[in-house]
């Protein structure tokens, strides 16, 4: 059995392969971040603070 010398090297990946090794890992995972509400608008009813 040949072995392969791996030294700790990256060995480069294509964009699609990585493209492609992605999208099997994500199949079937839920969104992991729901939706987000748009925050409320909070404004001020009382009278302006004038500098006297």
């Amino acid at each position: 059995m040949a072995q392969t010398n791996n030294n700790g090297a990256a060995r480069s990946v294509t964009t699609e392969d990585f493209n492609e090794r992605v999208k099997r890992t994500l199949v079937g995972k839920s969104d992991p971040q729901p939706k987000a509400k748009p925050a409320p608008r909070r404004f001020r009813t009382g009278a302006p603070n004038t500098a006297n």
